[in-house]
């Protein structure tokens, strides 16, 4: 019995996702590229559909250190979402947050920071300002400022808005609540603010 497209290209997506897990990351690569250029040629070249193949090959050359590449792909994605949905709709939170990630690995951290800040405000329209899609802007968000020295008192309470989302959606003993606390704990600190109390709720 043939296999039809989708479910080979799940196949295939999963098989690379375990080749790069196995450190054998140019064979899973390779899958991803098949991927891509099969959607390529049955749909177009600015088809929505191509951005999850291009954030999956941006993220293997992520994971072996090519941010370059990577970021060729995810500015690739980013015009194919701009050209296809309203400059506010979610989707395009998804290329444009890891391309603000990778900015951040290239050291361009006031690009980095004006689009994380971008995404933030787009998914706070659309999700609410207590929503895990928001806290994970904020985290990305909280690191890069963090590098542009920008400790002060609107970082923490940046941080603050990431553990009360994080208590919502994990409760208050995750490893996700106690790593945030750790780093408010930590910016406190290099602020002279170290007293200060911040319960768990």
């Amino acid at each position: 019995m043939a296999v039809n497209g989708d479910i080979m290209e799940k196949m295939r997506i999963e098989l690379a996702e375990l080749l790069h897990v196995v450190e054998r990351g140019d064979e899973g690569r390779a899958l991803l590229e098949e991927c891509f250029l099969i959607s390529k040629k049955s749909k177009g070249k600015e088809h929505p559909s191509l951005v999850p193949h291009l954030v999956n090959l941006a993220t293997s050359y992520s994971r072996s250190k090519n941010y370059a590449e990577a970021e060729h792909l995810l500015r690739i994605s980013l015009q194919i979402m701009m050209k296809n949905v309203p400059p506010d709709d979610p989707s395009i939170t998804f290329p444009m947050l890891h391309l603000a990630v990778t900015l951040y690995n290239l050291h361009r951290d006031d690009e980095a920071e004006r689009l994380a800040a971008e995404v933030l405000l787009i998914r706070e329209k659309a999700f609410g300002n207590e929503t895990l899609p928001v806290g994970e802007a904020l985290d990305y968000l909280v690191s890069i400022r963090s590098r542009l020295e920008k400790v002060d008192s609107e970082l923490v309470e940046l941080l603050k808005r990431v553990l009360k989302v994080q208590e919502k959606a994990f409760g208050n003993d995750s490893e996700e609540v106690m790593e945030t606390m750790k780093k408010l704990l930590h910016y406190l600190d290099k602020m002279g603010l170290k007293d200060e109390k911040y319960p768990l709720q």
